[in-house]
């Protein structure tokens, strides 16, 4: 499915214009399926019909004046691929003949590797991280950019494929090359089970820290477990750890909220339509002062439970801006007997509005915020420092600018 390089470059135009057209020819199609006779048809010039006009015309071009001879299909498959490039950074089109072998892949998800990926503009790059996975052990770190795979470079691969790859059978060892703040590095992988890592409690300067590495199922009970020696200790203070934090679900973020939150705690929403509503009525685990660790690794379920505690407990956010996706994904059968993976629906914060962009800590601590003083810290300690600190008094809020 690798286009030759020079028709790969000299196409970059002909797929990005293709991207742009495709949903419009998907709405044209329904919007045709809905229409009866006698209906009121209004086509203005910005209608989609001049899109299509344009798409049947940028098409012909490429396939009677292109320099080299094209494959109608190739470039329909690369056009769909960078469609969905252009929704989300974990949207995926699969062609009919790899359906199959990506039905095992969702299965399998990132449980052989530890390995959450994402794609941007074609940059394929690491999201988190699990802790204690063959990916942690590797070395590999949230911000590489995967540039070669198995000796192919990663731009040439579709994202599925990539993440077939390393849902590969355990006992495969994976080749890969990473950049790292520019610099390129090689670091294997070898596949393999691993436990997914539980919550777990410590202390720090006197003040307990909650980590959650994840949010499944497991981790309420884990959670009440280890926050019952808290009963009735004073002062009551609470740093939770949602750095890394990626895998999980979000119903078990919101029950996780629903420890330390009453009401609304969040909405299942598809375009404007709510699908379900998410809240908790039950007494509180836990009543005193919180704050939480985030960084541009907390993704998803940990992005639902850290804005719910800032919205119904008073938790105060310190550290990076978090990665800001929390989108429920399906997977859509095709009639050709390809595959769709989209966001069909949103989870929101208590307010009702979607995690997008990513959440504000209040608190922001990351590389443009140093001080002279803490320039050879690293920012994992001092993100950890400055949560502990804001606890204890030490740290204060900036204020906030008049609107």
């Amino acid at each position: 499915m690798n286009l030759p390089s020079p028709l790969r470059r000299r196409s970059l135009f002909v797929l990005l214009s293709l991207a742009v057209v495709m949903p419009f020819v998907l709405a044209a199609s329904q919007a045709a399926e809905a229409a009866k006779p006698g209906a009121k048809t209004e086509v203005e010039d910005d209608s989609i019909f001049k899109y299509l006009t344009v798409f049947t015309e940028v098409l012909g071009l490429v396939r009677n004046a292109y320099v080299e001879p094209t494959e109608p299909e190739l470039l329909m498959t690369s056009a769909l691929e960078g469609t969905v490039d252009a929704l989300d950074p974990f949207a995926a089109f699969v062609p009919a003949p790899g359906a199959e072998r990506f039905a095992l892949v969702s299965q399998v998800g990132a449980s052989r590797c530890g390995l959450h990926l994402a794609r941007e503009r074609g940059v394929v790059f690491v999201a988190s991280v699990d802790e204690g996975s063959p990916a942690a052990q590797a070395g590999v770190a949230v911000g590489d950019i995967l540039a070669k795979l198995d000796g192919a470079s990663s731009r040439e691969l579709p994202l599925w494929e990539i993440e077939a790859r390393f849902a590969a059978a355990e006992g495969t060892r994976v080749e890969c090359e990473w950049i790292r703040r520019g610099e390129t590095r090689k670091a294997a992988l070898s596949l393999a089970a691993y436990p997914p890592a539980a919550a777990r409690l410590s202390e720090s300067r006197g003040v307990p820290v909650l980590r959650l590495p994840r949010l499944d199922a497991a981790t309420a009970g884990q959670v009440r477990a280890l926050l019952a020696p808290l009963a009735g200790r004073e002062p009551a203070r609470l740093l939770i750890d949602l750095r890394g934090a990626s895998a999980g679900d979000a119903r078990s973020a919101y029950e996780l909220a629903g420890l330390f939150a009453d009401g609304a705690l969040g909405l299942l929403k598809a375009r404007d339509k709510t699908v379900e509503t998410f809240s908790d009525s039950q007494p509180n685990l836990y009543t005193g002062e919180l704050a939480v660790l985030v960084d541009r690794s907390t993704v998803g379920p940990a992005e639902l439970l850290a804005v719910a505690l800032q919205q119904r407990a008073g938790a105060r956010l310190v550290g990076e801006r978090s990665f800001g996706y929390t989108g429920r994904q399906e997977i859509v059968a095709l009639s050709d007997g390809s595959r769709l993976r989209l966001a069909t629906a949103f989870y929101t914060a208590p307010d009702g509005k979607p995690v997008t962009g990513g959440l504000t800590p209040d608190l922001a601590v990351d590389e443009s915020t140093r001080r002279f003083g803490e320039k050879d810290e690293p920012l994992g300690e001092l993100i950890l420092r400055k949560g502990v600190g804001l606890l204890l008094g030490e740290e204060s809020l900036p204020e906030k600018k008049a609107a």
